[in-house]
This record gives C-alpha cells, sequence and structure tokens, in this order.
C-alpha cells in the first residue's frame, strides 16, 4: 500500500518525463498514486491547496483530512492530489489520481488497464474501473466535466474483505 508520494525533484529527465504533453500523466499516476514515488523534473510541478483543484474534480473528492496537491506544468490544466480522510469503516482512507483536460481517456486506460492487470482489453464503457482486492485499492477511469481523471481509491479493511469474498485471490 502507498502511505504517502514521495515527490522528488531530479535535475534530470530520469524517472517519469517532464509535461510538455500530457502522454506522461498515465506514467505519473502510475509512479505516483500506485508505486508511491515519482520523480519529476525541476519547475513541473508547484504544490497548491486544495481550492486550487478545478471544482469538477473536487467536488466528488469531499472534505479530506489532510492533502498533498501539485499543480503540473505543461499544456491545459494538470493535477496530482493524494488525500487523506478520517479513518472511518465505511469510507476510503486515500485517494490518489491525476486529473488533466489535456489526457488522452483512452491511452491513459490501457496504460492503467496494463499496470493492474498485465494487458489491455477492448473497452465499450465511459468510466472504467479495476479492483484489485489483495493490493487493497479500486482504480479508475472517468469524467468530470472538462477534465479526465485517473484515480485510486485505497479500501477500507471492510471493502477490501468484501472485494476478496466477492472476487477472490486475483491469479495472473
Amino acid at each position: 500500500m502507498v502511505d504517502a508520494i514521495a515527490l522528488l525533484l531530479v535535475t534530470s529527465a530520469a524517472g517519469v518525463p517532464g509535461y510538455a504533453d500530457a502522454t506522461a500523466l498515465p506514467r505519473l499516476f502510475i509512479a505516483a498514486c500506485l508505486d508511491g514515488q515519482a520523480k519529476l523534473p525541476p519547475g513541473s510541478a508547484e504544490p497548491v491547496g486544495f481550492g486550487a483543484l478545478p471544482s469538477d474534480i473536487r467536488e466528488s473528492l469531499g472534505n479530506p483530512m489532510s492533502q498533498q496537491i501539485w499543480r503540473l506544468n505543461g499544456p491545459g490544466h494538470a493535477f496530482l492530489y493524494l488525500l487523506d480522510y478520517a479513518p472511518d469503516r465505511n469510507a476510503n482512507r486515500r485517494i490518489c489520481g491525476v486529473g488533466s483536460d489535456e489526457l488522452n481517456y483512452r491511452a491513459a486506460a490501457d496504460a492503467v488497464e496494463m499496470r493492474v492487470t498485465g494487458a489491455v482489453y477492448p473497452k465499450s464503457t465511459g468510466s472504467i474501473q479495476w479492483t484489485d482486492p489483495e493490493g487493497g485499492f479500486r482504480a479508475f477511469v472517468t469524467r468530470a466535466g472538462k477534465f479526465r481523471v485517473l484515480q485510486v481509491n485505497w479500501l477500507n479493511d471492510a471493502e477490501r474483505a468484501a472485494a476478496i469474498r466477492t472476487y477472490g485471490p486475483i491469479t495472473p
């Protein structure tokens, strides 16, 4: 489980590339939200407050107890966010996501699906969701107004137990 994002600003382009275009955003999401560490070139992100998130994204996120949010520099509007919520048996305890008005929806869905399931399958729906009971998360790609959002919601203990009962162990 990702306990925190280590957002490292580095002087080389090692790790996740800069954000001259939105094609790197799915890799940033995977690095930050699923792997827990993203390396960004200097000047490619700046910390901002929760209110800086566009209302289309913010309105579905509730009232986090703490937040780390970065505006990503590049074309359009893009954000990386890590939100923690008060412990609650019935709610997600952590949400991590990337939202952008320039993100290619299909390419983003394919990148996340490859990382989560190991394969890419044909898609015909608008929002796409993957549940990994053993990993303890639900990842999805969806639209929020003019933004496309890649997000992972970490399951609480009750949700994780229910998902394991429903889906059983996932074997590749």
